[in-house]
């Protein structure tokens, strides 16, 4: 089945998720890193199993080379991938935890640069979906790390 075919989602549907996903007194916003990080909804796409999330770089997440850590580029892409699956998912389990994540850093993405995290849901099944994913530097829409990832949907 595609995840189109899935009973009870749309494209409205899907983007009032997203926007009460980003409310301040969610539960994605309601402790740990990710609610300093600030993520903001950008679009998605029903059709095409794609969200769009932005970022913007905050001094705090420097590494001792000024450039972001990894490891916060690493949390913004397992987020929004695990976002978009979750979505696709929430209607037949509650939770979406990641089994594994691919990344690969192309470019440096410096303070006060806004990237956005850009996936595509690649297959979902009964339990496991797989995500792609570009991290796209607003100045001048460069590619700065790709990231593959896949989740698996759980009760409980």
């Amino acid at each position: 089945m595609h995840w189109t075919e899935i009973p009870g989602l749309s494209q409205a549907h899907m983007e009032q998720f997203f926007h009460d996903s980003m409310k301040p007194d969610s539960q994605l916003k309601h402790h740990g890193v990710i609610p300093r990080m600030d993520p903001v909804f950008k679009s998605c796409d029903y059709e095409k199993g794609m969200l769009d999330v932005a970022y913007e770089v905050q001094e705090w997440e420097l590494n001792p080379e000024s450039v972001i850590h990894g490891g916060m580029i690493s949390t913004a892409l397992d987020t929004t991938m695990g976002m978009l699956c979750h979505y696709f998912t929430h209607l037949s389990a509650p939770t979406v935890v990641t089994v594994t994540m691919n990344v690969s850093f192309l470019k440096p993405i410096l303070l006060g640069d806004t990237f956005h995290v850009i996936c595509h849901l690649e297959s979902i099944g009964r339990t496991m979906a797989t995500v792609r994913a570009e991290v796209r530097l607003e100045r001048d829409d460069v590619l700065a790390c790709i990231a593959t990832a896949s989740f698996m949907a759980v009760n409980g």
